[in-house]
């Protein structure tokens, strides 16, 4: 008995906690096909234009974005991948953390464009957190994009300022993205007990839902270590945006007020200094927008979607 309630309580809270999270309130599961593109799995769902792709961020997948960013199957195209080396797309535990650096997961976004017919179509990409960084810059080189829209974008100025923002996020965002052998253990652990990891994930965070907790156990110490160290630790995205204001492609910064992982000011900045670049921020919106504030969001991909020129 003197067990049992402690256990009770512990779950009661857990439940009320999770229950009443704005990410566990208002995710479903998306919709659609899930198909083998090239190297990746993805979600597709509608056939028309534009072509929109949604790209996850770190330790994360696909089913980030919940059947609310379903609407943008009704009139266009909408392709969800799983980044390579992560969620579904995951490869065995092994490698080099270079085969997950920019260039690689350009190569299999591309590799899925193509796999799926829609390479000469036209098209919006967006992304959240390492996804938005990605998306830049994979956008820069596509003469088909039309308009790119960073979801909480961790635009860092270089590899030292993105540590020293890192670092402000709290000790153990310090640990897992830091240089010493606190996430390369821990990412052993997690390939070694990944379902029994994937469930500790979970219970730790009720404020997310219970498979978005559960994939962010889903890649390995070189996926992880590759992505983070060569799209959010390196400063590539700054050419890519000067390459997308020569072609007059738009790119909406869109954050949360309450998001301590952008630098502050950062995307205000950006916008002020291009014609290209807009900012906007939810003011009570932290990093999660996918997930807590989704109807926000799909409003920012519409008010780009509004400026996008189709074929006749």
């Amino acid at each position: 008995m003197s067990a049992t309630l402690p256990a009770l309580t512990v779950t009661g809270v857990w439940a009320i906690r999770h229950l009443s999270a704005p990410g566990v309130r208002r995710w479903r599961p998306g919709t659609g096909e899930r198909v083998r593109a090239g190297p990746l799995a993805v979600r597709v769902l509608g056939t028309g234009d534009p072509v929109v792709v949604l790209l996850h961020g770190l330790a994360a997948s696909g089913e980030y974005f919940g059947a609310t960013f379903d609407e943008l199957g009704r009139n266009g195209t909408l392709v969800v991948p799983d980044l390579l080396g992560f969620g579904a797309s995951m490869r065995p535990p092994g490698g080099d953390p270079a085969e997950y650096g920019t260039a690689a997961h350009v190569a299999a976004l591309d590799a899925m464009l193509a796999s799926l017919g829609l390479g000469d179509r036209p098209l919006v990409i967006a992304g959240h957190s390492m996804g938005a960084v990605l998306g830049v810059r994979w956008a820069a080189r596509l003469p088909m994009t039309r308009a790119v829209v960073a979801f909480a974008a961790p635009l860092y100025l270089d590899p030292r300022q993105a540590r020293a923002q890192l670092r402000g996020l709290g000790m153990m965002a310090a640990l897992v993205t830091g240089d010493g052998p606190v996430p390369a253990v821990l990412c052993e652990w997690m390939c070694r007990y990944r379902r029994f990891a994937s469930w500790v994930t979970a219970a730790l965070h009720p404020e997310l839902p219970v498979p978005i907790a559960r994939a962010v156990v889903r890649h390995t110490w070189a996926s992880y270590r590759g992505s983070l160290t060569d799209v959010i630790l390196a400063d590539g995205w700054r050419g890519a945006l000067d390459r997308l204001a020569r072609a007059g492609v738009p790119l909406l910064l869109a954050e949360g007020g309450t998001d301590s992982v952008p630098v502050h000011g950062h995307a205000a900045a950006l916008a002020a200094a291009s014609a290209s670049v807009t900012a906007t921020t939810h003011t009570s919106g932290g990093h999660d927008l996918p997930l807590t504030h989704p109807r926000w969001c799909l409003a920012q991909l519409r008010r780009a979607l509004t400026d996008v020129s189709l074929p006749e």
